[in-house]
């Protein structure tokens, strides 16, 4: 047995983990893990490639919610059945806290990267147009927005990401928070345009957000439809029910709130808007395009047995629904 890391260098605690690894492979008898670095030209999808070519036996995604979401999507693209692994040593580690992984424990999550029954994970695919071109979709995990939450991202201040992980978002959140919405329309599924008047539209694949927040309660880990959110806050007093409908995890229905099931969804802006997807941010999009592949990878989680019906699934990169 073999395992190949895809690790980002650039993260305090990647050292550490990729010993770790090592030192796991070693006990358990497999060969020496075949080490790969991402870069920012190569953030994690050629690396996936080239392990897959290697012929390993699990592929070990040692970063943040971006390193993963590249190596991911190249699993996906390739249709592999090889199952990923989750160290997480990012800032906010999301897509880890969805599947069980707990941040902060290496050990734990190397034993569940390497012995981890696999289950299905599905893959959102982002099309920006900028400029009146579309370039080849992006991989998504989490959640994809438009609108004022990723003008918030534009807007993070580095120094407190470095020190305050995930807690900076939500200080560059709050800074856009009574800001007013904008006009775009929406399309669902290929339905008609609507036009709405929003803080934000963002299409999610998992429920959680830090802090145990249920943001988006209609998905699950490997479902097969993904959750639009269109956020309709016009005044501060809408934050309250916002806010309490997510931590305390209740099924009321917020004015504010406007969610609908879907496999694919279209958003055009009035003036190209920034988005953002899992936290990474597109500048200057014109129209935005996410379509859903479910199932397309298997990800190794805590504790069961390996789940059923997860091979690589649905709809191709950048397609239809």
């Amino acid at each position: 047995m073999k395992a190949a890391l895809i690790v980002n260098p650039g993260l305090k605690d990647a050292e550490a983990a990729t010993r770790a690894v090592a030192v796991a492979s070693a006990a358990r008898g497999w060969e020496s893990p075949l080490i790969l670095l991402t870069t920012t030209r190569q953030p994690g999808g050629p690396q996936a490639a080239r392990a897959l070519a290697a012929g390993v036996d699990r592929i070990l995604a040692v970063g943040g919610d971006g390193t993963l979401r590249q190596v991911a999507g190249a699993m996906a693209k390739a249709g592999t059945s090889v199952p990923l692994g989750i160290v997480p040593v990012g800032a906010a580690d999301i897509v880890a806290r969805n599947i069980g992984v707990r941040p902060g424990r290496l050990r734990q999550a190397v034993a569940i990267a390497l012995d981890g029954p696999p289950r299905p994970l599905s893959v959102g695919w982002v099309t920006c147009r900028r400029d009146g071109h579309e370039p080849a979709a992006e991989p998504m995990l989490i959640v994809a927005g438009i609108g004022r939450d990723a003008l918030a991202i534009a807007t993070i201040r580095p120094w407190l990401k470095s020190h305050a992980g995930w807690l900076a978002y939500a200080e560059a959140g709050g800074r856009q928070a009574l800001r007013r919405g904008v006009p775009m329309t929406v399309s669902i599924d290929g339905g008609p345009a609507e036009m709405v008047q929003a803080w934000s539209v963002l299409a999610a694949i998992l429920p959680r957000l830090p802090m145990g927040v249920v943001a988006f309660p209609g998905t699950v880990v490997g479902g097969d439809a993904m959750q639009v959110l269109e956020v309709r806050l016009r005044q501060l007093a809408d934050w309250g029910p916002v806010a309490i409908k997510g931590l305390a995890h209740t099924d009321a229905d917020v004015a504010a709130l406007r969610y609908i099931p879907a496999r694919q969804v279209e958003i055009e802006p009035r003036r190209p808007l920034p988005v953002q997807i899992d936290g990474d941010l597109v500048r200057d999009v014109q129209a935005l395009r996410v379509s859903l592949q479910p199932a397309a990878v298997r990800v190794a989680a805590p504790g069961g047995t390996a789940s059923g019906g997860a091979t690589p699934g649905g709809v191709a990169p950048g397609g239809a629904a």
